[in-house]
C-alpha cells in the first residue's frame, strides 16, 4: 500500500482520497472524525480505539502523523499504550510520517500508521 500523495486536508492511498486516516494491516480507513469531536471536542487527539487500530497484527512500526503544523496530540497514555508494544514509535510532522511510511514499506517492513492532514 502507497500512500501517493499528502496535501492540507486530504491523503491519496492507492488512487483513493480521504481526509485522516488509520492504516492498520494493510488496510486504510478515515478516521472517525465525529467520535473525536464528541470525546475531545477537536480532532488533534488520538483515541484509545485508534491506538489499539495502530497495535494491531503486531507492526514493526507506528507511524503517527501530527499535521502539517504537528496540531495532533499523542496524549501521555496513548503514548505509553503503544510504547508496551515491541514497535518502534516515530511521531512526525504528516508529510515527513507520508515519506517515512512509504519508506518503510517500500523496503518490505510491517508499518501501521495514523495521519493527520490539516494543522
Amino acid at each position: 500500500m502507497k500512500i501517493e500523495e499528502i496535501k492540507f486536508g486530504s491523503i491519496t492511498v492507492d488512487g483513493k482520497l480521504y481526509h485522516d486516516i488509520i492504516i492498520s494491516n494493510d488496510e486504510v480507513r478515515n478516521r472517525d472524525d465525529d467520535k473525536l469531536a464528541e470525546l475531545f471536542g477537536t480532532d488533534h487527539q488520538i483515541g484509545d480505539w485508534e491506538a489499539s487500530a495502530l497495535l494491531a497484527g503486531s507492526p514493526k512500526y507506528i507511524i503517527i502523523g501530527t499535521g502539517f503544523y504537528g496540531v495532533l496530540q499523542v496524549q501521555p497514555e496513548v503514548l505509553q499504550k503503544l510504547k508496551n508494544s515491541a514497535a518502534e514509535i516515530l511521531i512526525l510532522q504528516s508529510p515527513t510520517a507520508v515519506n517515512k511510511y512509504n519508506g518503510l514499506v517500500e523496503q518490505g517492513e510491517k508499518v501501521n500508521a495514523l495521519i493527520h492532514t490539516t494543522c
